[in-house]
């Protein structure tokens, strides 16, 4: 029987690791026949918006110095310039309440789905996913269309000016309607026009490889901290939020302000 729990156990880390260097490198698994309908319909809707966006939540493990850490991630942060199809990218250490033990966050934007499959291949970026890979414990990938159109600025302005980032993943119980969450998610994207000092809003459904489950996501980008708990504390947020909470089985959230390459 020990020998037999050992197995399971050795079984499971082996596919956590396969997992997670699937999400990182973007190596492409046989998807099956009926996926081809999906995949021309999330082409279809990227097209219409004109970006694609990619969160990541980094949990490094217990035994990785923080300094070393926080080393990699500026190291990340600044292999965006060398890649082209990156529009906007941001890394920063999360400082939300409750982390879940995501101790950084990775927010890239591009024009279509295809260019991150070309961002993950990279050598850049290939060169530091075998540096980051074996000190991770997990991993969370959000990849999505903003509905509505929702996008990052197109003008970049001030390089110098400091933004403060909120991410939000959505999971949902099994018995949470689909089209009642679809509704729901809608809505909570359609509540930007309220709050003015939202600088960009974005929320999609995921479509990510590896979802871990998770079925939406959320960015939002203030100016400052403190906007975002004028965000939470807002009539239109607190409406929503009720509705929302009942059908949520977790959120993970990730707040930080994006640290210079």
């Amino acid at each position: 029987m020990k020998k037999l729990r050992w197995n399971r156990l050795l079984f499971g880390s082996v596919l956590m690791l396969v997992s997670l260097t699937l999400t990182l490198t973007g190596n492409v698994l046989a998807e099956e026949e009926g996926s081809a309908a999906t995949e021309s319909n999330e082409s279809k809707a990227s097209d219409g918006s004109g970006k694609f966006v990619h969160l990541f939540y980094f949990k490094f493990k217990e035994g990785v110095p923080d300094e070393e850490i926080a080393e990699l991630m500026k190291e990340l942060a600044g292999s965006a310039k060398k890649i082209p199809v990156v529009k906007e990218f941001m890394v920063g250490k999360n400082v939300a309440r409750r982390t879940h033990g995501f101790q950084y966050g990775e927010i890239a934007v591009f024009e279509k789905k295809e260019d991150l499959e070309v961002f993950e291949r990279h050598p850049e970026h290939l060169k530091l996913v075998r540096k980051i890979l074996p000190k991770l414990v997990h991993g969370i990938t959000m990849d999505f269309v903003p509905m509505g159109g929702s996008t990052l600025a197109e003008e970049k302005g001030d390089a110098n000016k400091k933004i403060f980032i909120h991410a939000f993943c959505f999971k949902f119980k099994e018995d949470a309607p689909e089209e009642e969450i679809a509704g729901l998610m809608q809505e909570l994207a359609d509540s930007k026009e309220h709050m003015p000092f939202l600088q960009e809003f974005m929320v999609g459904k995921n479509v990510a490889r590896n979802s871990h489950g998770f079925q939406y996501g959320e960015i939002a980008v203030f100016n400052n901290k403190e906007d975002l708990q004028a965000f939470e504390r807002h009539p239109e947020h607190r409406k929503l939020v009720p509705r929302i909470i009942p059908h949520l089985e977790i959120g993970i959230t990730m707040d930080f302000e994006p640290i210079d390459p």
